[in-house]
């Protein structure tokens, strides 16, 4: 029986592995497989039907006998022996068979762009797009690639329009007809358009000629393109006029209708700077907006700085304010600084929102239950609004990476992550010099590192940690909601008699006296303190930073071993990280239990009695407090900090990942009996970071699992 066993079994691992490879060889393969690949299917058949118009017998096609070249009037018939040659009319006479390559090769060019004309301006009808992406046609068009494919496409063209004015130049000159050139309205319309081309492509693709042209410039220099749509109407006497005049008319009235219909003035828009080097903007949604939109991006146009100038931003919904939306714009560009330098006090200004549009990463969420956002700088914005359109509904988890403190800062005071995340994890990498100033207590499911994420171990240990269902998110969340509604006391009490079987009443008592002697030290160095009374000071406490907490007393008062007010609460923010929110009026009232003899200071014996005390009470908890005790473990075992540091770290390694975590995976993979276990999840990344985008590239495409990117590059 052990033998049938094992033979079965090893006949199952086979049929996993190899089901597995041949996954992973689709994936690969699929991966590859775009749906704008389609259109070059459609250049080919293009140019099939040039090369059938080039040599066909006419009238079917071109190719005629020197008699009937003779009868048309042009040449006096074919060169070189040739029984039949190409000379329809002027301009594509080719009597000879280096004219007659030379004639294939420029005519096969421009019928290959043909396509690719079409989608140019079709890739850019935001708001055709916009209603077709609500369409059963996001299922096979993905519009998220529609600024990829008009980049890419544009490239081919100037390429390839630069190919074919060559190879036509190059005939007219070898058979003395290059002043047709000028004589002829296709020479004047095709030098027209091979001198225009490159003002519309070099400044958008040529990396050298961006850096050095302002946005203002390369902008006007792109709407050339109508100008040269427009002269290749009068081109060639074939079906251009539809091939391309409808798709350039479609773009034109999609354009005038996104600015004279979606477009919306913003009279009274609320303009602050974060940190050093953004600035955020709110408003109030314009009437014609959905109530709540979606993941999208707006075109912002502030007059005050330029009239002509449109930048592209995600927008997000205010999270204290109904109806209205905010956005994050970080100084990177020549107009982001200007706005940045303008913005010197918050301020109310006028600008104008064109839009919204649905950004790609409203489409690619929708199809898994579990996914994981990662995002760096400035694209947390659309990670935030995605993770929020489907709060409650998806597990959608962020990995952050942020070098900017300012942004990390505004994000985390001004939006509740832990709330529209409670079923999810928030891992925010930290990678600046400045330390950060952080909310007094941050929500359990939030974690903060310094330094890079380790991608695969990150990822590996999210899914690992809710596909096994040890340390589910929203296990964490609800501990942390019962730790926030008990009385800060009994929280306090219950915390304590926890932490003083894990860390010595030594190693606590000793780093409160140490804070206590470090605040007196510096009050001295920075500002004296004169002579006090001995009375408490009631200015209250930044709940931001225990470090600003004022002292209650001179520095010459502070006797060897004593605790201090700000001692005291130094020590619980550093030992007690999962108590929850606490205010001065908490902290003086237990300092004041504390302090027996009321002398103002903390000495051991007083410190002693109280953990005492606590001690005692934690052997008859009640039920209630049994609970809150549960949950104060799980959100201690997750938040401990280090000593020596400020910042929130977790030494919960399963849930950050490790290799242990990676072999989970592998085996998930490994003994799915045919299935893909990992079907229901997806990665989606949103930055400007091509190193990130590949490394989540080769982890999606290991464990076999969706993965979408967004650049914010409309």
């Amino acid at each position: 029986k052990r033998g049938g066993l094992s033979k079965t079994l090893s006949k199952r691992i086979s049929l996993a592995e190899k089901y597995q490879i041949e996954q992973e060889q689709q994936n690969h393969k699929s991966s590859w497989i775009k749906w704008w690949h389609a259109v070059f299917f459609f250049s080919g058949i293009s140019v099939l039907a040039c090369l059938c118009q080039l040599f066909l017998s006419y009238p079917y096609g071109f190719m005629m006998t020197s008699a009937q070249i003779a009868e048309v009037g042009i040449a006096s018939g074919c060169e070189g022996g040739l029984e039949r040659c190409i000379c329809p009319r002027v301009t594509i006479c080719a009597t000879d068979t280096l004219s007659i390559i030379l004639l294939a090769l420029a005519r096969c060019s421009a019928f290959f762009d043909y396509p690719l004309y079409m989608m140019m301006f079709l890739s850019k009808c935001h708001n055709i797009n916009n209603v077709c992406r609500r369409t059963v046609l996001r299922e096979w068009i993905d519009f998220g690639d529609m600024h990829k494919v008009h980049r890419l496409f544009g490239i081919i063209v100037g390429i390839e329009t630069m190919f074919h004015s060559f190879f036509h130049m190059l005939r007219w000159g070898l058979n003395a007809d290059i002043d047709l050139l000028w004589i002829t309205t296709t020479g004047i319309s095709g030098l027209a358009a091979v001198m225009i081309t490159p003002l519309i492509c070099w400044p958008m693709a040529v990396p050298a000629i961006k850096e050095r042209l302002a946005f203002e410039v390369r902008k006007g220099l792109h709407y050339l393109s109508i100008v040269w749509a427009i002269i290749l109407l009068f081109h060639s006497k074939s079906r251009i006029y539809y091939l391309i005049g409808i798709p350039a008319l479609m773009y034109l009235v999609d354009y005038l209708f996104g600015y004279f219909v979606r477009n919306s003035l913003i009279e009274n828009a609320f303009f602050e700077r974060y940190g050093e080097n953004g600035v955020a903007l709110h408003f109030l949604n314009p009437p014609n907006w959905d109530k709540k939109p979606k993941t999208s991006y707006v075109y912002v146009m502030c007059p005050w700085i330029s009239k002509y100038q449109w930048h592209a931003f995600t927008i997000f919904p205010e999270p204290t304010k109904e109806d209205h939306t905010m956005l994050c714009i970080e100084s990177s560009g020549d107009w982001t600084k200007e706005l940045h330098r303008k913005i010197k006090v918050p301020c109310l200004r006028p600008l104008y929102v064109l839009g919204p549009y649905k950004s790609p990463f409203s489409d690619a969420a929708v199809t898994t239950s579990n996914a994981i956002a990662v995002a760096s700088g400035i694209g947390i914005t659309p990670t935030l609004s995605l993770v929020l359109n489907y709060a409650g509904k998806k597990r959608i988890n962020v990995v952050w990476a942020c070098r900017d403190p300012g942004l990390v800062e505004y994000i985390l005071h001004k939006i509740d992550i832990g709330a529209i995340t409670k079923k999810s994890y928030a891992f925010i990498f930290y990678t600046g010099t400045r330390e950060l100033a952080l909310p007094k207590d941050l929500p359990s499911n939030i974690f903060i590192f310094t330094g890079r994420p380790h991608l695969e171990h990150t990822i590996t240990g999210i899914v690992t940690a809710i596909h096994s269902g040890d340390g589910l998110p929203e296990e964490i969340y609800e501990a942390q909601e019962k730790i926030a509604n008990a009385p800060f006391q009994q929280r306090m009490k219950v915390a304590l008699s926890r932490v003083v079987e894990i860390y010595n009443k030594d190693e606590m008592f000793e780093y409160a006296v140490e804070e206590t002697e470090k605040a007196a030290a510096a009050a001295v160095a920075e500002d004296p303190v004169p002579e006090s009374d001995g009375t408490i000071d009631t200015a209250p406490l930044d709940d931001s930073d225990p470090e600003t907490a004022p002292l209650l007393f001179s520095p010459d008062e502070v006797s060897e071993g004593q605790v201090s007010l700000k001692g005291l609460d130094s020590m619980i923010s550093e030992f007690l990280g999962g108590i929850g929110e606490y205010s001065r009026s908490d902290i003086e009232a237990l300092f004041h239990e504390i302090d027996s003899d009321g002398s103002g200071f903390i000495d051991r014996d007083e410190f002693d009695d109280f953990i005492g005390m606590i001690t005692t009470e934690s052997m008859s908890l009640s039920s209630s407090q049994h609970e809150l005790l549960s949950a104060m473990e799980r959100s201690l075992d997750v938040r401990r900090s280090s000593i020596d540091s400020s910042v929130h770290r977790s030494t919960h390694n399963n849930i950050l990942g490790n290799d242990t975590t990676i072999r989970y995976m592998q085996n998930l993979l490994k003994y799915s009996e045919g299935d893909n276990p990992l079907e229901d999840w997806s990665i989606f990344y949103c930055g400007g970071s091509s190193k990130i985008a590949q490394i989540l590239r080769e982890v999606t495409s290991k464990y076999n699992i969706d993965f979408a990117v967004e650049k914010f590059d409309w």
